[in-house]
């Protein structure tokens, strides 16, 4: 391992200035833990950078081997303070020798490295098996496993690492560093539940506005959406209406459209620029949920194979409604609904929305602090790698082994309760 990051210090030209040009270079080592080596502040000489890989030395651990864990580490804290911009490349490089203590979370981990814009390879040695089924959510064609010798020469191996990985050029791609194409296993019925109460600041729902129109970009959406069973098929509710009360039984969600209304993006787009305004009601997220499922997905012809609800939420739900949504979030993982939750600004209930996203949750929930450019683009990149997961990962089920037993249960009651009513009929 010394070697191979030796020869690729000696083949890059090294920033060694404050003129951002050349590259930086930071190290760790990692187990279940990851721990800093070299920084990318430290070095600003090839030569001093160079003494410093030939010093370290082996350190063993007793812990097992965590890739996702350690990708998601320097995700987060080694490329926190890195320069953006176009020309700027972020490119991680794995040393792998068997099989991760986790491998969900690796697949937690390629997400967030596709919607940081962050490329990462790995090296390695031995049982590549997990590694590459979570790799095959990337349609850059940039993401690499590389299966190395443990013994005799790896200059060809090394050679590809440089040509497609540390200095791929996405202008000119050379040929062997060719796009892969993964072929489209499943289909979604995605329905977005925007926050359009009276929490939301207008310029922020005009923001939130945008970022739905860009993720339907990531979509294959159906040409006959009433009559086909190829494509996705997407929906978008809006909640609360301001004249909402639960005790009414009126409608808690505007429908904007529905899962067989349009078949083209561009008509979608344009009815959320146009046609979406602001409601300003009180936040009603179980009514919504249930008032979807029962209307939106119910009825629907060709259902697809996984059934999707994305909630845009901006705050906590009402106090009134807080114990349907805990219910009815539940009942919908058990009866195979995906949930992912995009949670935006400050204020916000992090128990509830544990409860309310899918399992597990670091796939599922997305926090974002501020409702900023930066932070919409992340989780629209965090969603478009999301969506290449459930298409193609066959690990994730829904409902997850955790939730089985409470499923059975439910289930149970449910039936126990249709026969009694039954009998009393």
């Amino acid at each position: 391992m010394k070697k191979i990051v030796i020869e690729t210090v000696n083949g890059i030209k090294i920033r060694e200035s404050n003129c951002p040009v050349g590259a930086r270079v930071a190290i760790v080592s990692y187990s279940s833990d990851t721990h800093y080596l070299v920084r990318f502040s430290e070095f600003r000489s090839k030569s001093r950078l160079l003494q410093e890989v030939n010093a370290l030395s082996y350190q063993r651990s007793p812990s097992r081997r965590d890739l996702g864990g350690s990708m998601r580490f320097v995700a987060r804290n080694v490329f926190k303070r890195t320069l953006q911009g176009d020309n700027v490349r972020k490119v991680a490089v794995f040393f792998s020798n068997g099989q991760s203590v986790n491998p969900v979370s690796i697949n937690t981990a390629v997400i967030e490295f596709s919607a940081l814009n962050i490329v990462p390879a790995v090296i390695a040695f031995d049982n590549i098996l997990d590694i590459n089924q979570s790799f095959a959510m990337d349609d850059s064609g940039q993401y690499q496993v590389i299966a190395f010798p443990s013994k005799g020469d790896y200059t060809t191996f090394l050679h590809k690492l440089q040509l497609c990985t540390l200095c791929y050029d996405k202008c000119k791609p050379d040929v062997a560093c060719a796009r892969r194409t993964q072929p489209q296993e499943a289909y979604v019925d995605a329905v977005f539940i925007l926050d359009s109460s009276q929490k939301i600041d207008p310029r922020e729902f005009e923001k939130m506005k945008d970022f739905l129109s860009s993720s339907l970009d990531h979509f294959d959406v159906s040409s006959e959406p009433a009559t086909s069973s190829v494509g996705d098929r997407i929906a978008l509710v809006s909640h609360a209406p301001p004249a909402f009360q639960p005790h009414l039984q009126n409608s808690p969600v505007k429908v904007e459209f529905d899962l067989i209304t349009y078949r083209e993006k561009e008509v979608m787009k344009k009815h959320i620029q146009e046609s979406v305004q602001q409601l300003g009601g009180v936040v009603a997220v179980g009514h919504a949920i249930q008032w979807t499922i029962n209307n939106i997905f119910s009825e629907v012809p060709s259902p697809r194979k996984h059934k999707m609800i994305t909630v845009i939420s901006a705050g906590e739900t009402s106090p009134w409604d807080k114990e349907l949504l805990k219910k009815i979030s539940l009942r919908a993982k058990c009866q195979g609904y995906v949930l992912l939750v995009l949670s935006l600004g400050p204020t916000y209930n992090h128990t509830e929305l544990e409860d309310l996203a899918s399992l597990p949750l670091e796939q599922h929930l997305i926090q974002l602090g501020r409702i900023h450019q930066p932070e919409l683009k992340y989780a629209q990149m965090f969603l478009k790698a999301f969506l290449h997961l459930l298409r193609t990962d066959k690990t994730n089920d829904y409902p997850p082994v955790e939730l089985r037993a409470k499923c059975t249960k439910i289930m149970h009651q449910r039936t126990r309760y249709a026969s009694r009513s039954l009998s009393l009929v």
